[in-house]
This record gives C-alpha cells, structure tokens and sequence, in this order.
C-alpha cells in the first residue's frame, strides 16, 4: 500500500473541527461546527481502512499474518502518546479538579489505559457534548476505547473472512455494515447516550473504511483530474455541511452519519495526485496538521477541560491562544514521542515493553491511591455543612434517585399524590418524600417524563412512545392528585391546556407548579462557590444580603414570561398553581436564599436542590400550607 496523503488531509480537517467544536467557539452568535463531532467518525473510516489495508498487505505479502507484530504495533501507536498526555495531565488535575472529581479523574485513567472508558462513562452518566462533560479531562478517550476494542477481534474475523471467502469479503463485511447500522439507527430511537459509547453502533463506520479499501484494491479507477476535482468538492461539501446543518443536537450515530462519511469515502476514492483539489488538500500545512492528528485529539480535550476548570479563557482569543499551546505540545509530542517510539530500532520491542509496562504501572498506583483518600480532600477549603464540589452533589443526587426510584402508593387512608415532570420533578417529589412524616394525609410517588409527553396518557398508555411499566400503570391509575413540576419548555407550554384537560376528563386532580429560577452558575461554581473559594469562607451576614440580591437579579426574563403563561392557563383551566419562587425568594426585598438555615446549600447547581435543599424545600411546603 503506498502512501495516501488525502488520508492525512481528512486527518486535519476531522481534528480541526472537532477541536472547534470542543472549544464551543461562537461567530456572530452561532455555534461554529456544532456538528463538529463527525471528525470522530470520519476518524472512525479511516482506521478502518488502513487496518484493513495493513492486514491484507501482511496476508498477501507473507501468506500469513502476525497477531504478535499487529497488536505490537497497535500499542507502539497507541501507547506513548497517550501516557504522555496522562502524565502531563495528572498534575494539573490535582490543581484544577475539585475531590470528587479527581476521583472520577483517577477512575476515567485507569479505563482509559485498559480502553473500556466508553462503559466507564456511559455508566457515570456523562452525556458528551454536555456542558458537564466539557469538564471531564479524559472524555474524548472514549473513541481510543473503541478502537482498541476493534482491534481486539476484527484481525482474526478478517483473517477467518480470507480463509473462508478469499476474494468475496466484501459480501459478509457489506452485511456486518448494514447490520450495525440498523442497530445504530434503532438504539437512537431509544437511548441515544448508550448508542453514542456502544462499538456496535460504531462497526459500521469502522467497516465503512474496510470496504472502501477492498473496493480500491479491486477497482483501478482510471479518471481525469476534471472528474476528479468533482468528486472531491462534493466529498468536501458533504462534510462541512454536516459539520454545520445535518447534525443532531445530541450527537450519536445514525443515518445522517452517512453523510460525512460518504464525503469522505468521495474523497479516498477519487483523490488523483495531479489533481487540482487533491493538490490543494495536500499541502504542507493541512499535511502537517494531519500527521500530529492523533497527539492533538489527544492533547485538546484535557487541556480545554483544565482551561475551563480554573478559567483561564472566555473568549475566542483566549481559545485560540490556548490552541496556539495545544499545537505546540502535540508538534513535540509527534516528534518526540510518537516517531521514536514507533521505530524499533530505536527503541526495541523489550525495552518499549519495559518502559510502558512501568508507566502504565505507576499511573494505576497513583490513581487508586486518590481513589483511597477520596480526592485528598483538603487541597481545597471546604465546611462540614458546605462544600464547592459539584460531582459529589451530583452523585448524591443520582444515588438518590435509584435509591428511591417511584414508589408504589400503599393502600392506606390517605391521599394518592402522583408528581409528573423532568428533574425539576424530581426535586419537587424529593422535597415531598424526605418529608413525609410532614404531610400524614399524603403519600407520594412520581414519573420522570416531559409534560409534553402526557398527551393522551390515560389512553395510550404510553409516554413519547414508550409504554408504561405495569408499575408506572398501577401508580398513574392510583393516582389521585397531578402535580405537573418540570422545567418547562415551549412545547411544554403549547400542549399544556390539552393535557390538563385530559388528566381532569378522568377525575384527575390538577395542581400546576410554576417554573423555578435558573441562577448563575458557570464551570462547576456557583456565586457563593466562587465567593467561598475567593475567601475561604461563606458570606457574613451583610455580604449575605448582597449576595441573596445577586442571586435575585440572575433571574432570567424568561423564567418570568413562563410564569406568566403558566400563571394565565391555571386561571383558564381553573386549577390550582404552587409557586417555587415563593420557596427561596422575596420578591419584595428582591431576594432569594441559597443556603439552608444550617448554611447547607439548596442548589448545587442553576436549579436543582442538593438533598439538604430538598429537605428545607419540603418544610417550606409544609409552613406554606399548601396542600391545606
């Protein structure tokens, strides 16, 4: 196989948008490549292709092939790299992250190095391209643990496919594609996070590439530079208006996949070396770009991350002085780590083995000694009641919510309250149930769901097209108070006279809550986290007031203008409203608290109670009488 230098070229363009996209750089007020992500799968094409065309080489050249010398130089390509960036990383994780999410940190290494952080972070929750997982210093390894799990069996079934059907592999690997890619599609359809960190989602994008090289091996294409300069500027036009319009705000693969990757299959397959386009795509710079492409994924992801942590950018300038660094590290890294390391006469096979065995070694070492002492938490001030660590609210939060799940009403003489709504539901029925001994003539349970999602309910059974538990059944029937708390959204809003006629029509009770306040809160901190962390203490009484006022006036206006629609369509409908407002703020004294009375903190982020909150909430319900 002789060199490709087109497969270098969508190298650069793949890591330069995906770079972008992780910078959440804004022009004029849009997002630029917000589909910036399909760099991953059109990264995905690529090693699919040259695996293929390595293990065939191997095959055809030699009538056999070694696994040993194939893995061996999967690590020698993976390995250096990566522990570099690993070992750059770990001590500006011990500056930048809060205890918990060292922790998190130090797990997300070690998966990383043994390349199953996909399930590591699949199953912590994390939602890429959330604003949380921006934060997360090792996320994008997910796409690593992929590959290498690829690699892992995709040699010995090629290698069976060559024994078995000699020239007509492409048959069986066509029908995997077409396999994997329905799964993809259908596994959207119901749990796009699953299907994003899934490699049977990914196989067909892998695949994708292997095809594209048997195609090639088989098929000399004789074209002139005209037909192929088309090709290549509709393969270049395909790509970046998937970067740009045909994406999903949730990225996860499906079949809008197909189009950067049919561009880019335009591209590998049509690129001609007199070319004017071909020409143009392999210049030095985008070359040289492609070459360090694997060092600057690695490097831009952690190091945004840290940026983020402590704030050292805001604007676009600031990113791109911190891309200007990232391109720095990855040129040394490239030639100082990757190529050495890559060359066995250089550095032989035992003593790469030695080297990366003790690295790999002390890295694991040191990450389960954070793991023991849980983040050394003292690297950061900190109260037995108070705390500035976002991921331990958050984990407390969702150890809560399968702690609790949604209770069965139990028959007894008391009055069956089913609150309906997203996690700001949730927080209402956790305010509710962690006091219950407070409201002795009610018990409560709940379904997580958008309120848009309720229309016809009681008739299809069904909430966004997926059925109710017989469970869910039982307490939605059982039911005989609707509270309907979520955070509201225009479709929300749209469908909401119809729903709660429908709840009535089957002598339902209604009670609507109005939308809580979103408060500032900005890379993992709040105002009174970054109050704390400035002083090392919480606000004094005066400074309290001030900052009760601070926390008023971050009110958003559209917060008010739902109330108001909110407000309007309880009136019509003639139904009960609660305000959350009234819970924490003052409207007169244009004040709102963000700490218990024991200077816990109600949110630990924009809206959501922390489980001391949720207990003060549900005490605040109970002084306001409002199931009276």
């Amino acid at each position: 196989m002789t060199y490709k230098p087109e497969i270098d070229s969508l190298r650069a363009i793949s890591v330069l948008a995906i770079l972008v996209y992780h910078a959440k750089i804004y022009f004029f007020n849009s997002l630029l490549f917000p589909g910036g992500y399909y760099g991953v799968d059109i990264f995905f094409v690529i090693s699919g292709y040259l695996i293929t065309a390595i293990i065939i080489r191997e095959k055809v050249n030699n009538n056999k092939f070694s696994f040993k010398n194939f893995y061996f130089r999967r690590a020698r390509r993976i390995f250096p790299a990566l522990i570099l960036v690993l070992i750059i990383s770990l001590p500006l994780a011990w500056y930048s992250l809060m205890p918990y999410s060292l922790i998190e940190y130090s797990k997300s290494i070690i998966y990383s190095i043994i390349f199953v952080s996909n399930f590591f972070f699949y199953f912590t929750g994390l939602e890429y391209g959330a604003v949380s997982g921006l934060l997360k210093p090792l996320l994008h390894t997910w796409s690593l643990s992929v590959e290498e799990q690829f690699y892992l069996f995709f040699p010995i079934i090629l290698i069976v496919l060559i024994n078995y059907f000699k020239n007509k592999i492409f048959v069986p690997i066509f029908f995997i594609v077409i396999l994997s890619l329905i799964f993809a599609q259908s596994l959207f359809i119901f749990n796009q996070n699953l299907n994003f960190y899934l490699l049977p989602s990914r196989i067909w994008e892998l695949l994708f590439g292997s095809l594209l090289f048997l195609y090639q091996k088989n098929n000399i294409l004789k074209i002139s530079n005209l037909k192929s300069d088309f090709f290549c500027i509709i393969g270049i036009i395909l790509i970046f208006i998937s970067f740009n319009y045909f994406y999903e705000v949730d990225p996860s693969p499906n079949i809008k996949t197909i189009i950067p990757i049919f561009g880019a299959a335009l591209i590998i397959i049509f690129a001609k070396k007199d070319a004017t386009i071909t020409k143009i795509l392999t210049n030095k710079i985008i070359l040289s770009v492609g070459l360090i492409s694997y060092s600057l994924y690695l490097f831009h992801y952690p190091i945004f991350a840290f940026v983020r942590n402590v704030r050292l950018a805001d604007s676009s300038f600031d990113y791109f002085l911190v891309a200007i660094v990232i391109f720095i590290l990855s040129t040394l890294s490239y030639n100082f780590i990757e190529k050495p390391f890559r060359d066995k006469e250089k550095i032989p096979d035992n003593i790469f083995l030695y080297v990366i065995t003790f690295l790999i070694s002390v890295l694991i070492l040191l990450s389960i000694m954070i793991i023991k002492n849980n983040g050394f938490q003292k690297r950061f001030p900190s109260l037995n009641s108070f705390s500035t660590d976002y991921e331990m609210y958050l984990k407390k939060d969702r150890d809560l919510k399968y702690k609790l799940g949604n209770p069965k009403f139990e028959k007894m003489n008391k009055k069956n309250v089913l609150i309906i709504g997203n996690s700001h539901g949730r927080d209402t029925f956790n305010a509710l149930y962690l006091n219950k001994e407070l409201f002795t003539n009610y018990q409560f349970s709940i379904l997580d769901t958008q309120i848009s999602c309720l229309e016809n309910i009681f008739y299809t059974l069904k909430i966004c097209d997926k059925k109710l538990s017989d469970s869910q059944k039982n307490i939605l029937n059982e039911s005989e108070i609707i509270l309907l708390s979520t955070s509201f959204k225009t479709t929300d809003i749209d469908k909401l006279e119809k729903i709660i006629e429908s709840i009535l029509k089957n002598k339902k009770r209604v009670i609507l809550l109005n939308q809580k306040p979103h408060f500032y809160f900005y890379n993992n901190f709040s105002l009174v986290d970054e109050f704390f962390l400035k002083f090392n203490r919480l606000p004094n009484e005066e400074e309290k007031i001030i900052m009760e006022k601070k926390y008023f006036d971050s009110i958003s206006q559209e917060t008010r203008k739902i109330n108001t629609s909110l407000k309007s369509i309880a009136q019509n409908k003639e139904i009960k409203l609660f305000n959350k407002v009234e819970l924490f703020c003052n409207e007169l004294k244009r004040r709102c608290k963000y700490l218990t009375d024991d200077n816990y903190k109600l949110f630990y982020d924009h809206s959501h109670y922390t489980i001391e909150g949720s207990k003060y909430i549900g005490k605040k319900i109970y002084e306001l009488q409002w199931f009276r």
